[in-house]
């Protein structure tokens, strides 16, 4: 059902205007209802304290022109249609009133069917008007909450893709990690190789790592966690901090350590049932556990641990090759019972000449073993063949020692200085006849450090005691050079024994 229609009529002819109501309200097919005033300033109060749809004003007022009030009408309620009654048939009359936004003009003498359908025609107009700011204005609130919606969206997108980003990110660096530790075998290089790609990869500022013995939990290393953890310190387990790390022993948030220290997330190391340690990663971040999230300390964790695991068991796996090699020493003792003693002391003055040469860890353990080793092909070869010269013994020895160690393969480095340690400097020893630096710098260090024991061997056997490291450089004086590396013999010569 349509509601009335709100008329107001300002003329100052209280006649006309009295006129014009009757008729509006005597219309049967118009329901409205009628306003009237005399003057623009009443006009105005009742416009501005009552809702008006139609005004019908004479173009001339007193105090002001029916021009001067459509701009005040306007001003008040824009909605408002407006209808000019004017007795002036100028067309400039009527386009100043059209100008400043009437609907429409009357002309007087007018008739009621000219009023009535003027007063429909600006109804509809102005409904129209309202309908079409309604759906701009409800257009509005869509592109509004499309806006909202898409805004939303990318936001969830951008978070989406940075969380890819991250995901991505992280697994490339677990990827990195793994390849990095997996292959590390050896244990004390693996406790620093492993803080040191958390710290890179991942950007964390600190790591280390907490083992225990039966009684005691150890600092076993420790990178950049200034006094929160230092390498070598040792807890009881009655100690606070070990309580906090181990109950109950799950990935955690620990906090500070101390006030100015990082934060730490603490990890069990785990082979199965069995715990190997526990797992520090700091950061300046607080609450980095809900930050980076658990998969990420867990996967670390489970990685690290079962590198740990495979270097012990390596680990395991040497000692018990080294111990059933030395145990072929201590069989060929019963023999010989001074080729455990020469073993032993070869390989002592080969590790002094290589430590003095600054040389890697690596190769300094593998000329150790390989000096200890290297007699031991000794075994099953058979003493005292009619023809055999000294040289001839010597190569079946050697070849037979290559062939015990060749299965063993962390000894293989120990077992390339071996296969060249009867090269010669010039160039006239077996089996390849290498020369210089060609030969590697292991075997030149076996070389002269086994010359120098024999020569020792056979000073003592002929009973000669006193400062016999002083003889020995002068009997293996005239082999440097030939046999000798003269770069070796001159380290050997500062060497103390």
């Amino acid at each position: 059902m349509e509601s009335s229609i709100n008329i107001l009529i300002v003329d100052d002819d209280n006649a006309i205007a009295n006129f014009l109501s009757k008729m509006l309200l005597a219309a049967e097919d118009l329901d409205c209802d009628v306003a009237i005033t005399h003057s623009a300033e009443d006009g105005t109060h009742l416009i501005e304290e009552s809702k008006f749809d139609i005004i019908i004003l004479d173009i001339n007022l007193p105090g002001k022109s029916g021009i001067d009030f459509l701009m005040d009408i306007n001003s008040i309620d824009p909605d408002i249609e407006s209808i000019i009654m004017t007795g002036d048939a100028s067309l400039e009359t009527a386009l100043d009133a059209l100008r400043e936004g009437a609907y429409d003009y009357l002309q007087k003498p007018f008739t009621k069917e000219q009023v009535i359908a003027t007063i429909r025609n600006a109804t509809q107009k102005r409904q129209l008007t309202i309908e079409k700011r309604e759906l701009l204005k409800n257009l509005n609130d869509v592109n509004e909450q499309l806006e909202k919606a898409n805004q939303m969206l990318t936001e969830k997108k951008i978070l989406l893709d940075t969380e890819l980003e991250k995901k991505v990110e992280d697994l490339t660096n677990i990827n990195l990690f793994v390849k990095g530790i997996t292959p590390q075998l050896d244990l004390i290089k693996l406790f620093t190789t492993i803080p040191r790609f958390i710290i890179d990869l991942f950007g964390f500022k600190g790591a280390a790592i907490v083992t225990f013995s039966r009684h005691n939990f150890v600092v076993h290393t420790a990178m950049n966690t200034g006094d929160d953890f230092k390498k070598g310190e040792v807890y009881s387990k009655d100690n606070a901090l070990i309580n906090e790390l181990i109950k109950p022993l799950i990935i955690k948030d620990i906090g500070q350590i101390s006030k100015k220290g990082l934060f730490y997330v603490s990890t069990p190391l785990k082979a199965g049932k069995k715990l190997l340690g526990i797992l520090l990663i700091g950061d300046e971040k607080n609450n980095l556990l809900e930050y980076y999230g658990e998969e990420l300390f867990s996967t670390i964790a489970g990685n690290t641990a079962l590198a740990i695991q495979n270097a012990l068991f390596f680990d395991n796996s040497k000692k018990s090759y080294l111990e059933s090699l030395f145990s072929f020493l201590i069989i060929l003792e019963t023999e010989d019972p001074e080729l455990r003693k020469h073993s032993e002391r070869v390989s002592n003055i080969a590790t002094k000449i290589a430590k003095q040469l600054e040389l890697d860890d690596d190769i300094v353990t593998n000329i150790r073993y390989a000096g200890l080793l290297h007699d031991i092909g000794k075994v099953g070869v058979i003493k005292n063949i009619p023809g055999d010269s000294i040289v001839d013994k010597i190569k079946k020895v050697h070849k037979n020692t290559e062939k015990i160690i060749k299965p063993i393969s962390f000894l293989s480095k120990g077992l390339e200085y071996l296969h060249f340690m009867y090269e010669n400097f010039d160039g006239s020893g077996f089996p390849e006849g290498k020369s210089g630096d060609a030969i590697p710098i292991g075997a030149r260090i076996l070389a002269i450090s086994n010359a120098y024991d024999e020569i020792y061997l056979q000073l003592v056997s002929a009973g000669k005691g006193n400062d016999i490291h002083k003889e020995i450089l002068i009997e293996l004086n005239k082999h440097v050079g030939i046999n000798l590396d003269p770069r070796i013999f001159a380290i050997l010569q500062g060497i103390t024994f």
